[in-house]
Parts: structure tokens; sequence; C-alpha cells
């Protein structure tokens, strides 16, 4: 009775590999949970562990399953995450796939080893579900030809506001001439001089800074959290480059920066902070403290390294002017 009691002991105790399996966390998050056939999705494929841990990532092909095909993926990148000398890797896929109904992406593992063990471990992430739809298509409709071009007479209220539009303008030139006869022998009042007014990328820069150490997130205010990054880093693009980014939706965003040469991988981190920016404002996601903490990092690269490009770009045309 003895031997039993002490063996079933030894049995409860919990194992080194268990032990070393706690310490490493994988993860996959999709941007959404439902998908248009044929249309694409953002997959991140994350693992946390300590520094010093390797890891053998998975080769991707093609697909993920015999339903999920893979369209791109990015490099796999490693990074700093806390003072507890913890890392990230993460790796970002863009998916698709061509049937409907309930669509799984299984755990995907990925192998790991603690410094100078010759054993190895696997963490395996999360299962997906994905709910896959057809466009809605009123089928009840009749089939209708296709009908001419038919010329219509020129109506009165087609031409008024031309009409209405020329007496504005002659009465706008009358007043002009009037305002310069008047006043053009008036002194010059000198504007006062200005400061100079604080650069877009050092503005950005400090107001994340700022939000950093507000703390926002650890206090259980994460939505207000992301209203802020999201609404710095639209104000920034918006003074640094042609891009309209305060009104535009996020995918709006990544259409207008793709032609202005920032780097793919500044554009990726961008476009993943701003998609969990809208998961949080819109349907209510709680992103985990890695997510929080990697998302205002995300944007801080985003602008020191956009800022690259222009001032790269800048110190070009300086040359050209400058050479004979």
């Amino acid at each position: 009775m003895r031997l039993l009691i002490i063996s079933l002991l030894i049995a409860l105790l919990p194992t080194g590999n268990h032990l070393v399996a706690q310490t490493v966390e994988a993860r996959a998050v999709a941007a959404s949970d439902s998908l248009l056939i044929g249309g694409q999705l953002r997959l991140q494929l994350l693992l946390k562990m300590p520094s010093g841990f390797t890891a053998e990532w998975p080769a991707f092909g093609d697909t993920l399953n015999k339903q999920v095909e893979i369209v791109s993926k990015t490099a796999t990148e490693t990074l700093p995450i806390d003072n507890k000398q913890n890392m990230l890797m993460r790796q970002e896929l863009t998916i698709t796939t061509f049937d409907t109904g309930i669509i799984t992406i299984p755990p995907i593992d990925i192998r790991f080893a603690p410094p100078g063990d010759s054993m190895r471990f696997v963490a395996s992430t999360n299962p997906l579900m994905l709910r896959v739809f057809l466009p809605e298509v009123d089928t009840s409709a009749p089939i209708r030809a296709i009908k001419g071009i038919e010329k219509q007479p020129i109506t009165l209220a087609e031409v008024l506001p031309w009409i209405i539009a020329l007496i504005l303008l002659a009465l706008a030139t009358w007043l002009g001439i009037r305002h310069y006869l008047r006043y053009k022998n008036r002194p010059v009042a000198i504007a006062p001089i200005e400061a100079p007014a604080i650069p877009p990328h050092k503005l950005a820069i400090d107001q994340l800074e700022e939000l950093r150490h507000e703390k926002l997130w650890q206090n259980g205010r994460v939505k207000e959290y992301y209203i802020r990054l999201s609404d710095i880093v639209r104000v920034y693009v918006e003074a640094q480059f042609p891009v309209n980014a305060v009104e535009m939706t996020t995918q709006e965003i990544m259409q207008g920066l793709r032609p202005l040469g920032i780097n793919e991988e500044a554009r990726q981190k961008l476009q993943t902070a701003l998609e969990l920016a809208d998961l949080v404002k819109f349907a209510k996601f709680q992103p985990t403290a890695m997510e929080n903490d990697l998302a205002i990092n995300h944007v801080v690269d985003f602008v020191i390294e956009s800022y690259a490009t222009v001032a790269e770009k800048d110190e070009t045309i300086n040359k050209e002017e400058v050479a004979p």
C-alpha cells in the first residue's frame, strides 16, 4: 500500500518537459473570422519563448491544408517583448480559400529547444474556424436587355447653374478690382515670425511615447488605448504623405501608401496594428498583453522607417539641384 501511494505521487509531479512547455506559448491570430470566397485574409503565427531558446519554424508551401491556400508570406522576425528576457518570433501569412462553409485551420506545430538541450519540444497554435460565404445574388430578378443611348433635350435646370456661375464670376471680378484699387496704396503689414512647426514624425514619436507612459491598457482602458494609437498614426500619415488617412479605412490607407516607396515590412507592421485596432474598436476583440505592447512598437517602427524614406528622397533631390 505504501509503495502504491509513493508511485501515485511521483506520477502526479510535473515533468521537466511540462515545465519547459509552460514557458513557451504559440498562438495563431486571424484578422477576421469570416471571408468572402476567393478573398484574402491575414493570419499571424506568434511564438513567445525565453531568450536563448531556439525554434525550428515550419517551412510552408503553397497550402496549409486541402482547403486553405497560401498567397504570400513574410520572413520570420524575432523581437524582444519584455524585461523578463522573453522574445517573440512572428510570421504573417496571407491565405485564401475557394470552398464555402466552415473551414478549419488546424493547430500548427513549432519545434523548439532550451539552450544546451538536444531534446526537441513542440508548441502548437490554437485551431481557428473560418466562415466562408458566397456573394449575395438576386436570382429572382428578371434578365433585362441593354438599352441604347437616348438623347435628352437640354432643360433650364441644366443651364441655370452655368448662368448663375457666370453672374457670380462677374461679381467676384468686380469686387476684386474694387478691393485692389482701394487698398493698393496701403502700407504692407509685416507678418510676425512664427516658431517653426514640429515635424510630423517627431510629433508622432513624442505622442506615442506619451501614450506608452499613460499605461491605458494596463489599467483596463484597452479601447481608448487603440483609439489613441490609431488617431496618432493616421494624423502622422496625413501630415507626412499625400494620403487623407484621417477619413480613410485601413484598407484605403494601405492602398494610398503602396506607391510611395515605403518598404514592405514597415507597411505590414502598420497594417497589423491598424487591423488589430479595428477589431478592438468595432468587434470588441480582447487582445493579449503581448499584442497590446507589440502594436505600439509596430507603429513606432513604421514612423521611423517611413520618415527615413522621405528624408532619403529629399537628400536625392537636393543633390540633383546642386549638381551642375
